[in-house]
C-alpha cells in the first residue's frame, strides 16, 4: 500500500473548505425517552426543512422493487442531477465489513449498490465502488475476494462499473476538525468529484448503531482504522472523530439499506431483521436519527448522534430532522434487539468518575473455542495487542483490552462473544430492575 502526504497549502480546496464547528456548543442531553413525534414528518418537502430524510417502503431485494423505491427516495430530495453533477466522477461507498454473502446481511446488499450505480450512470457519471475493510490484508487480492463474496463482482462487470483495486492512500489535512487534524484516506475517495454513501442499518457493540456517519470510516485504509481505536479509546472521542471525517469528505448523498437490518450483537454477529425500507438524505446525522427510530432506539443511545447534538450539527430535540415519504409508524420494529450495553454508551462524566469499576463492569470479548479457527484475524486487528493465538485458539489479555470490540467485529468465524464477568452481570441485572 503506497502512502502520500498532502500539505495544508497544497490540499484540494474541497477538503480545506469544511465548515468550522464550534467546540462551545455543548448541550446536556436529557435522559428522557424520545417519541416518534420528536422530529417532523411529512409527505411533501417544505422549503425550510434543513435535514430531510426520505423513507420509502421496499419489502425485498427484487430489482423490480428496489429500483422504483430508490428512485422515489432520491426524488423526494430533488432531481438527481441537482444532487450529483452529471458527468462527474462518483465514488460509491457501501458497507462491506468483511467477505460475507449477502444473505448474512452484514453488508450493504449488492442490489441496492448496483441500483444506485445505475441511477448515477443515467446522469453520465463515471462510477467506482470502493471499500477498505478492517480485515487484513488490504491488498488487491483481498479486495477482489471482498467484491466477489459480497455479490458485487458479477453485477458491476455487467453494468460497466469499476470496483476499486487501488490500495494507495494520501494523508489529508483537516484543519477545522475537532480532534484529528490529519486523516489518511484511500486515493479513490480523494480523486472522485463526490462521494455517495450507501450504508447498512445495523447494531454496533461500540457505538450502539452503525449507519450513515460511521460507514465513512471505511475510507480510512486498512488497519489504520485500528490505530484510531488505540488513539481514541473513549467512545465520545471516537464518535467526534467520525464526524470530523464526514465534515472533511462531505459526501453528497446518503442512501440507507434498511430492507433487511441486523439486530442484536452487531455489526457482524447479529441476526437479520426485516425493516423493509430504503432511505435517502443529504445529511448523515439526520439519516442516522431516522434509522435509529426505525430500529426502536432512543437516538441518544447512538454515540455519533450524541456527538452531533453536542457540536450543534443537530438540535437536541431533533426538530430540524424532517422525515418524508412513507409512514415511520408503519415501519418501526418495536421489538428490535439492541446490542448489549457496554462501557462505551455511558456518558463521559460517569466514565471518568467510575473508570476503575467500569473496566470490570464493561462487556469484554470472550472467545468461543468451539467456533474459533485460530485464524489470527483478531490479533492482527487488535489496536491494543491484547489478542493472540496460542495453542490454535484465540486468547484475550483483559488487562490490555481497551473494549473497542474490533476483534468481535472482524472475526470471520463469529467466534467472539461479548460478555460481562460475574460482578458485571450482577450490576447490570440490578440496573435493569431499578
Amino acid at each position: 500500500m503506497s502512502a502520500k502526504s498532502v500539505s495544508i497549502k497544497s490540499a484540494s480546496a474541497k477538503f480545506t473548505s469544511a465548515k468550522s464547528v464550534s467546540d462551545t456548543s455543548k448541550s446536556v442531553i436529557s435522559k428522557s425517552a424520545i417519541s416518534r413525534s420528536d422530529f417532523a414528518t411529512s409527505t411533501s418537502i417544505r422549503p425550510d426543512s434543513a435535514k430531510i430524510v426520505s423513507v420509502v417502503r421496499c419489502q425485498d431485494y427484487d430489482p423490480a422493487k428496489v429500483d422504483p423505491a430508490l428512485r422515489r427516495a432520491v426524488g423526494l430530495l430533488g432531481k438527481m442531477g441537482d444532487l450529483v453533477r452529471p458527468g462527474s466522477r462518483v465514488l460509491i461507498k457501501p458497507n462491506l465489513l468483511q467477505p460475507a454473502p449477502p444473505e448474512r446481511h452484514i453488508t450493504t446488499h449488492p442490489q441496492v449498490v448496483l441500483s444506485v450505480a445505475a441511477l448515477l450512470k443515467e446522469q453520465g457519471c463515471r462510477v467506482v465502488i470502493a471499500e477498505s475493510p478492517g480485515m487484513p490484508p488490504y491488498s488487491q487480492a483481498s479486495l477482489r475476494r471482498l467484491y466477489r463474496s459480497t455479490g458485487l463482482e458479477e453485477g458491476a462487470r455487467e453494468m460497466g462499473v469499476d470496483l476499486n483495486l487501488d490500495t494507495g492512500c494520501t494523508t489529508v489535512p483537516a484543519p477545522n476538525s475537532r480532534l484529528i487534524k490529519r486523516f489518511s484516506v484511500i486515493d479513490p475517495a480523494l480523486e472522485a468529484d463526490c462521494i455517495v454513501v450507501v450504508s447498512k442499518a445495523k447494531t454496533h457493540a461500540l457505538t450502539g448503531m452503525t449507519g450513515a456517519a460511521k460507514n465513512l470510516f471505511g475510507l480510512v485504509p486498512g488497519l489504520e482504522k485500528s490505530a484510531f481505536h488505540a488513539r481514541l479509546p473513549h467512545i465520545d472521542d471516537f464518535s467526534h472523530m467520525i464526524l470530523d471525517l464526514n465534515l472533511l469528505l462531505k459526501p453528497r448523498l446518503q442512501i440507507m439499506d434498511a430492507v433487511m437490518a441486523l439486530e442484536g450483537p452487531g455489526p457482524s454477529t447479529g441476526s437479520p431483521r426485516k425493516i423493509g425500507a430504503l432511505l435517502a438524505s443529504r445529511d448523515c446525522s439526520a439519516m442516522d436519527v431516522v434509522v435509529s427510530r426505525l430500529m426502536s432506539f432512543d437516538p441518544r443511545e447512538v454515540s455519533t448522534i450524541r456527538a452531533a447534538v453536542e457540536r450543534g450539527l443537530l438540535r437536541k430535540d431533533f426538530s430540524d430532522v424532517q422525515a418524508v415519504g412513507d409512514s415511520l409508524e408503519d415501519l418501526v420494529v418495536p421489538d428490535f434487539r439492541k446490542p448489549p450495553a457496554g462501557e462505551g454508551r455511558l456518558r463521559g462524566g460517569l466514565r471518568a468518575a467510575f473508570n476503575p469499576l467500569l473496566r470490570s463492569y464493561s462487556l469484554r470479548p470472550q472467545v468461543a473455542e468451539d467456533r474459533c479457527t485460530g485464524c489470527g484475524i483478531c490479533s492482527q486487528v487488535c489496536p491494543a495487542r491484547a489478542a493472540e493465538v496460542a495453542g490454535g485458539k484465540a486468547r484475550v489479555d483483559y488487562s490490555r483490552c481497551i473494549r473497542c470490540y474490533c476483534c468481535q467485529e472482524m472475526c470471520p468465524a463469529r467466534a467472539i462473544d461479548l460478555r460481562r464477568c460475574l460482578w458485571g452481570r450482577m450490576v447490570a441485572r440490578v440496573s435493569r430492575e431499578r
